[in-house]
């Protein structure tokens, strides 16, 4: 007599998850899709400058990107001035490693200001400014 009751029971107990696998595998090629579109559509124009190429040694350089907007962007993740201390001394683990600064041509002089403050701040002692060629 217990037999049928507790086979019923047991069936009922079963939980099927391939469904939220494949819902969770679908989002994920999602997101992988459209991540890098998000940082594409930012621009920078980057002043023109006839300079010497920069040269790292050894170390990969941090690339930091300010926007005209005032977003500030490490290694293509926006990050808010406020929190760009901590997030860049967590990158550089007290380690010294070249930091070069994208910054839009019409960001105003005291925004960039701030940022190699921040830097200036957490001990970063290469700074690279990149530009781009002047023409002729």
């Amino acid at each position: 007599m217990a037999g049928p009751i507790g086979d019923d029971l047991g069936e009922l107990a079963e939980i099927n998850v391939t469904p939220l696998v494949d819902v969770m595998l679908v989002l994920l090629i999602i997101f992988i899709i459209t991540a890098p579109m998000l940082v594409q559509g930012l621009k920078v124009d980057l002043p023109k400058q006839a300079a010497p190429a920069l040269t790292s040694k050894g170390t990969e350089p941090l690339i930091l990107t300010v926007t005209s907007d005032q977003i500030i962007l490490l290694d293509d993740e926006p990050v808010h001035l406020s929190l760009l201390s901590d997030r860049l001394g967590a990158l550089l683990g007290g380690a010294p490693r070249p930091v070069y600064l994208k910054a839009d041509e019409n960001l105003p002089y005291g925004f960039v200001v701030k940022v190699l403050a921040v830097l200036d701040s957490i001990g970063v002692e290469q700074v690279g400014m990149v530009t781009l060629p002047e023409d002729g």
